[in-house]
């Protein structure tokens, strides 16, 4: 065993034992002894947190940058770090002591607005969000690179908007001229369940995870209709959604394609539902269900559907940090009638408005679209009914669907994206 180690492991019991001080000069003795030590840095500005010495978890940062150049990505850690123990008064505390210029000011606005969302003062949040936003356009020396974690509140920052803007919300047509049509193999046929499942990728992942999906629903939801939008379509995908139809006979199989966007990402990829979704909503006339492709049914859906008549529109919650991370598009409802038009036409809006943003800097954009018009609906259009699947159900999405393809699915979203 190290010295190293046998510090952080002192430190770690006095943690423990609630002695702040000993444990923050046991890490600190640990971060001088090993200055490659993550986990001492961590466990430092844990317990100066602890012992509210604010400033000196600045001044650690600073000392970081000093030692090791990464200061700045440090402060943003330690800032999650005290979230995740729930230190979100003191995380606040720090952003309201920080000066405007502050190199750690947009860290601490971002972590700061994620505490003021845990803490249920959405407009407190929102705020923040808003200097967040002005800030870091002026900034051109903050690591926000895709191998960056600061990329994360980067782009989750930048990608959420608060009521004004999704109330100024128009059809961007210089955007939608640029856009692939959307051309429907065969006629559609509607199934005989009381809702329609779609779902919306491209010719790669359509291969790897349709057939999961069709099987799954074919032993769980029999007489369903699946509506597949796959970009890029090739002989191939279209060939094993021939294969597919003929393997689930029971099932009510659709396919729409359309070819190469100027857009292509794994963004435009996950958000490209919402494009389709009031086109969907409109030829249907059910409840539509719109999925992630990376789905398999653990059963069918037809409770969750009934839960939700009530509700416009609805989809799930996360309670974890962040603005568009609140809100997953891994399974939404929207109500064939005018107010789950309205709602979804405006998602449809929101995507359409962040198109031309690039990767890695829109990866998210589906769940900014959801967060930030259930932000504008809960404010200013309350009637049109907006409901929390969670709360309507009691439960996350686990009972019904399970998400596949772990690394795998990683790869192929980089891959899309051109990484």
């Amino acid at each position: 065993m190290t010295s190293a180690s046998s510090l952080v492991e002192q430190a770690v019991g006095h943690l423990n034992g609630q002695r702040f001080a000993e444990a923050a000069a046991a890490f600190l003795a640990a971060v001088n002894a090993v200055p490659s030590d993550d986990e001492a840095w961590r466990g430092l500005a844990l317990a100066l947190a602890l012992q509210g010495r604010l400033g000196d978890l600045i001044g650690l940062a600073d000392y970081r940058e000093r030692r090791r150049g990464d200061g700045f990505l440090f402060c943003h850690e330690a800032l999650g770090v005290l979230l995740t123990y729930k230190l979100r008064g003191h995380v606040k505390a720090l952003d309201a002591a920080l000066p405007e210029t502050s190199a750690y000011k947009p860290s601490s606005l971002y972590q700061a607005g994620c505490a003021d969302l845990l803490d249920g003062d959405e407009d407190a949040a929102f705020d923040r969000f808003a200097r967040f936003k002005a800030m870091v356009a002026s900034r051109n020396d903050l690591p926000v690179g895709a191998d960056s974690h600061f990329n994360i509140a980067f782009r989750q920052g930048t990608l959420i908007e608060d009521a004004g803007f999704v109330e100024g919300l128009a059809e961007p047509a210089a955007v939608v001229g640029r856009l692939p049509p959307r051309v429907d193999e065969g006629e559609p046929r509607p199934g005989s369940r009381p809702y329609v499942l779609a779902a919306a990728c491209d010719a790669r992942y359509f291969e790897r995870f349709a057939p999961g999906f069709v099987a799954t629903a074919a032993r769980t939801m029999p007489g369903a209709a699946l509506h597949f939008h796959v970009m890029e379509a090739d002989a191939a995908s279209r060939s094993l959604f021939a294969e597919l139809a003929a393997s689930a006979p029971d099932l009510a199989l659709n396919l729409s394609t359309e070819a190469a966007s100027p857009f292509k990402s794994g963004a435009y990829y996950a958000s490209s539902r919402f494009l389709i979704g009031p086109e969907l909503l409109r030829r249907y006339q059910r409840p539509l269900v719109l999925l992630d492709a990376d789905v398999e049914f653990e059963q069918a859906l037809d409770p969750l559907a009934a839960a939700v008549a009530g509700s416009a529109f609805a989809c799930f919650r996360h309670d974890g940090a962040g603005p568009c991370s609140r809100y997953p598009a891994v399974l939404t409802v929207t109500q064939p009638q005018p107010a789950g038009a309205i709602l979804l036409e405006r998602i449809r809006l929101f995507v359409l408005a962040k198109l031309e943003i690039e990767w890695p800097f829109n990866w998210m954009l589906d769940q900014a679209a959801l967060g930030s018009v259930i932000r504008w609906a809960r404010k200013t259009r309350t009637d049109l009914g907006i409901g929390v699947l969670n709360d309507l159900v009691g439960t996350h999405f686990q009972p019904w669907l399970r998400s596949v393809g772990g690394e795998e699915k990683a790869a192929l979203i980089r891959a899309a994206s051109g990484r």
